[in-house]
């Protein structure tokens, strides 16, 4: 089963879609921790919940009750900058999705046009944190890459390798993050995981007591405990993705614009 790692660099935005094939893997746990520390790194950010079945990023957040958002910008009901809303202490910015009883609908259309607006926007990079399983393929044409998180579990792994092969299959780069691991004899060995995954496995996170405590404060771990083992394992992970996907950040004498990266000599050194 072959995974294409390869990371592309583009145009700022950076797009990192955050996915699982089995839920409860700690999708939304990756993906918000992972966005708080690129923010304190010094990136602008932003967190988009496009969960249609189970949104938690706001309860993640203290920031539950917020509405409309992402279904607002995939309905057309709002322009992007009016489903935006600020996490108080680091500033993030965040696109909530409404907790409901009842999973909202989306098309391939709506999707394609609510993908094309966070394209054009002017953050260095949105994580789009997912619901559980496969996406349309008008998505693959949008995403810069695809962070796949799964447990040290046979259920879990193997559903990650078929998502993995999934995205392959559509030339849509990705990677494996294994959470939650506690080396325990039950779990799938880590070296197993290595010698039978074939793409990049990004970062392997330990279990962690700070996350259930994070979740319950609705503070992230990163900021609850910034130099346990769990925050230490996202640090690294974000180290890595700026690192091997050249996103630099907004200012920087490197980063050239959508608008000045057509101008005659745009990108060289003065």
């Amino acid at each position: 089963m072959k995974s294409d790692s390869n990371f592309i660099v583009s145009d700022r935005p950076y797009i990192l879609r955050i996915s699982a094939q089995k839920g409860g893997v700690g999708k939304t746990t990756i993906a918000v921790n992972l966005s708080v520390a690129l923010k304190l790194k010094g990136y602008s950010v932003l967190l988009v919940d496009a969960d249609a079945s189970n949104p938690s990023v706001g309860l993640h957040l203290g920031l539950e009750n917020s509405t409309g958002g992402f279904i607002d910008l995939l309905k057309g009901k709002a322009n992007l900058e009016y489903t935006v809303i600020t996490h108080g202490p680091t500033g993030l910015a965040v696109i909530c999705s409404p907790i409901s009883m009842q999973a909202f609908g989306m098309n391939e259309h709506e999707v394609e046009v609510a993908y094309n607006t966070l394209k054009k926007s002017d953050y260095d990079i949105v994580i789009v944190d997912t619901q559980s399983g496969y996406f349309p393929d008008v998505i693959t044409r949008k995403i810069d890459h695809t962070l796949i998180v799964t447990n040290p579990d046979m259920p879990s792994y193997m559903s990650a390798l078929r998502l993995s092969e999934y995205f392959s299959s559509r030339k849509v780069p990705n990677m494996l993050l294994v959470n939650r691991v506690s080396n325990k004899k039950y779990e799938i060995n880590i070296k197993e995981i290595r010698e039978t995954y074939e793409g990049e496995i990004a970062a392997i996170v330990p279990e962690d007591e700070i996350v259930p405590v994070s979740i319950a404060s609705k503070i992230p771990a990163f900021l609850l405990s910034p130099k346990n083992r769990f925050s230490k394992a996202i640090l690294d992970l974000a180290e890595k993705l700026i690192e091997e996907s050249g996103i630099p950040k907004a200012g920087d004498s490197a980063y050239i614009t959508k608008t000045d990266k057509h101008k005659p000599g745009a990108g060289r050194k003065k």
